[in-house]
């Protein structure tokens, strides 16, 4: 089921949006082109923020993004993800491997009802978009002039700073980013056999769905 890799991509992205990535680098972007950013005008900051400015219309807008996470994620799927990362880690119950048939066959249906030509077509847009994104908040010459240890320390910091309201938890949503990538991979092999690695991300995924902030009712 190749859908379940565009909504795996697609899903990911929507954990980055939690943190504020993108808006972020929005921020950033307008800080440098009004000389508020302690950057070299010559240096590889520099070169990355000019970039992603002169890329600006080749990219995906904040409320375009979250409209279509809305849409192909929509208010089910963190439920029946979940449901899935249960039935994986479920193994005392006698009716396990039913279960998680159940369980795929129910995200396989949801996933083909709600992914559209639109959606795929983003999936590469979002993919570079993030790329550039991540590019410009791991540079070390902008971590060093916020003290950030790393793209998602200056993250954080920057979500509070300014575009204001709290972030959301970083290692929360990298963790279901990673995990639900994972079990997302496996969907799309349209088999019920589970390896270690989707049995691991199954229980990553619900330790990250259990931290504070976390959503999921599986």
């Amino acid at each position: 089921m190749e859908d379940a890799h565009a909504v795996a991509a697609l899903y990911a992205a929507s954990q980055l949006e939690e943190l504020g990535v993108l808006r972020v680098c929005d921020r950033l972007v307008e800080l440098h082109l009004r000389g508020g950013l302690m950057v070299g005008a010559t240096s590889d900051a520099a070169a990355l923020l000019d970039a992603y400015w002169l890329g600006r219309t080749e990219r995906i807008a904040h409320g375009a993004r979250r409209a279509l996470y809305d849409r192909v994620l929509g208010a089910s799927f963190d439920h029946l993800l979940g449901r899935l990362a249960s039935a994986i880690t479920d193994y005392d119950n006698a009716r396990r491997a039913e279960e998680i048939a159940w369980a795929a066959g129910e995200l396989r249906s949801f996933v083909g009802a709600h992914l559209d030509d639109d959606a795929r077509d983003a999936v590469a847009l979002l993919d570079a978009q993030l790329a550039a994104g991540l590019a410009i908040l791991s540079e070390p010459e902008i971590l060093g002039a916020y003290g950030a240890r790393d793209a998602w320390q200056l993250t954080e910091h920057l979500a509070r700073l300014e575009i204001g309201g709290p972030p959301g938890d970083a290692v929360r949503r990298q963790a279901l980013a990673a995990a639900g990538t994972v079990l997302l991979a496996w969907l799309s092999e349209d088999e019920e056999a589970v390896d270690e690695d989707t049995a691991d991300a199954a229980e990553a995924y619900l330790n990250a769905a259990a931290m504070p902030g976390g959503t999921s009712d599986a």
